[in-house]
This record gives C-alpha cells, structure tokens and sequence, in this order.
C-alpha cells in the first residue's frame, strides 16, 4: 500500500509546493483546502498520486470528510499547513467573530483534525507549520500572532504525550513564503499593519523563499530526518544549521 500524506491548505502556495514534492517521493498525497477548483489545480501536478477532498478543517463536518477520504489507510505524514492571517489590525477593533475563526482555523483545525485521524498514525509523522509570529507580537497580526504561540506550545504537548503512541510531532517555521499570503500583507495600510512596508521591500527585493524549496526542505524533514530529531525541537527553513543538514542529505 502506497504511502500517504494529508497536506491541509494544499490548494494553492507552499500546500500546493508540498503535494508536488510528496508526491515525486512516490507517497500518494490528500490535499484539503475550502476551495474545490484551486485543489483540482494542484491534483494535476500529478493526476495519480494527489487526490483532493474540500473541506474546512475548522469545522467537525470538514474533519469529518476528511477522515471519510482517508478511510482506514495509515497516514506517514499529517501536515497541517493551512492557517489564516485575517483579521488584521488593532485588537481594539477585532470582533468575536472573526477571532474566534482565525483561532478555529489555526488551532482547533490542527487539534481535533489530529486526534479524528489518531487511529491511522501510528508510525507517521504530524507537522504543524509554525511562525516566527508564534515567538514575537506584531502590531496589527493579534489573532495570528496568538494563536500560532498557540500551536506551538499544542506541538509542545501532542509531541510528548503520542510519543507512546509512535505518533511523532514536529514543528517548522518555513520563513516569509513568495504565497498568496504574502500578497495579503502587501496589501495592507500602515494604520492596519505598521510593518507593512518590511513585507514590501522583501518582495521588491527579491528576498521571499522559494515555496518549492521549502516544500523540498519540508519533505526531507518528514521522510528522511531520525524521528527523535526530527520532533526535538522546532525546524526553521532560514537556519544555517538547518539549511546545512538538509543540504548534505
């Protein structure tokens, strides 16, 4: 039985990027994401491996789809790559709403889509796709900024309590990603976001990382890396260290 991966978020961006790489490794890749046509777009980067089911993963009806397509097949790598940026601006004006769904997308998603798939991941690997957001608060980027820190201490806990499960539980901050998101924080007013222009210039300039490099980086760290490494700490794509031992591979 073929390998396979579930990459949430896989209908455009570094999700996309990662079902390609998964997929010429030779794992059979799901991809989930809210939008049928963009995921149809990514399963025909190759027809035969990466099969798409729409679903939002902040909702128990889209987790539920989502085991529904992965069936009683193991899952090797669960990782959970779509997030949300919105709402931006001061947390003087953000709604309930709206931050409650920012924390239901980026923290509960991973959460409860998880533990609905823990029967099939024994032996496989979980991946939260962390931030540097998650470490540092940005004026304007309150709900990312929470609940990323949130995500990170959820890979904290989950790595040492499935660790007897054989369930190994990483996290990686892939750096500022050339993604659609990207596009969304350039379009930002200062009184929004006051770091706007920082994301301006890295783009003007050439500096954003390669989604399919990440995406590459990201498939070694879930195929090749000895598991206890992989989950000991936290994997950043802009560490020299890091960018080191996958270069070596």
């Amino acid at each position: 039985m073929t390998d396979l991966a579930v990459v949430t978020g896989g209908g455009t961006g570094l999700g996309r990027s990662l079902a390609k790489h998964l997929a010429s490794r030779g794992m059979e890749v799901l991809v989930v994401g809210r939008r049928a046509a963009p995921l149809q777009e990514t399963c025909e980067l190759a027809p035969q491996q990466i099969k798409a089911v729409a679903a939002d993963v902040s909702s128990p009806q889209g987790r539920d789809a989502v085991v529904a397509a992965v069936g009683e097949r193991p899952v090797r790598c669960l990782i959970h790559n779509a997030g949300v940026l919105t709402p931006i601006g001061p947390l003087a004006d953000v709604t309930e709403q709206d931050w409650s769904y920012a924390l239901s997308v980026n923290v509960n998603g991973p959460l409860f889509l998880t533990q609905a798939l823990l029967p099939q991941l024994p032996g496989g690997r979980v991946l939260h796709m962390s931030s540097g957001a998650a470490h540092n608060g940005y004026p304007g980027w309150g709900a990312y900024c929470v609940s990323k820190a949130a995500l990170h201490m959820l890979y904290q806990v989950l790595r040492d309590e499935l660790r007897e499960r054989d369930i190994t539980v990483g996290s990686l901050r892939p750096g500022v990603v050339d993604t659609p998101m990207q596009g969304l924080i350039r379009e930002q007013t200062p009184d929004r976001f006051p770091a706007v222009q920082r994301f301006v210039q890295l783009h003007e300039s050439g500096q954003l990382e390669d989604p399919d490099e990440v995406a590459d980086f990201t498939a070694w760290l879930m195929l090749d890396v000895p598991a206890e490494r992989y989950s000991a700490e936290e994997w950043s794509f802009t560490d020299e260290e890091h960018r080191r031992q996958w270069k070596q591979q």
